[in-house]
């Protein structure tokens, strides 16, 4: 990302590396093994240590911060996610445990 990109991000975040440890998560999530993403939302995901590595709390941060970023830094951002999301949506079948991660996503 460009430098003003990484300056507005860091204007948003509260804590210092929020975004890009959702986007990491998110990441992770995205590129893991297929039955985490099957078995999400109805078994708890075996990667995580607390809610922050929650693949939904990650998804619903980078979604907060594509609203929020002046529209440069979040087509950057966006160019980073919008991958990821189609990778997520390719992989997942809808169900209802499903249903949030595809509502911040579609």
């Amino acid at each position: 990302m460009s430098a003003p990109t990484l300056r507005a991000i860091a204007t948003l975040e509260h804590t210092p590396g929020a975004i890009a440890e959702a986007l990491n998560g998110w990441t992770r999530f995205v590129h893991g093994p297929a039955r985490a993403i099957d078995d999400y939302g109805e078994h708890p995901h075996p990667d995580l240590c607390c809610h922050r590595h929650d693949p939904a709390d990650c998804r619903a941060a980078l979604h907060l911060a594509l609203m929020s970023l002046p529209a440069k830094a979040a087509r950057e951002l966006r160019a980073l996610v919008r991958p990821l999301d189609e990778l997520f949506l390719a992989r997942s079948i809808p169900s209802p445990g499903h249903a949030y991660l595809r509502g911040l996503v579609e």
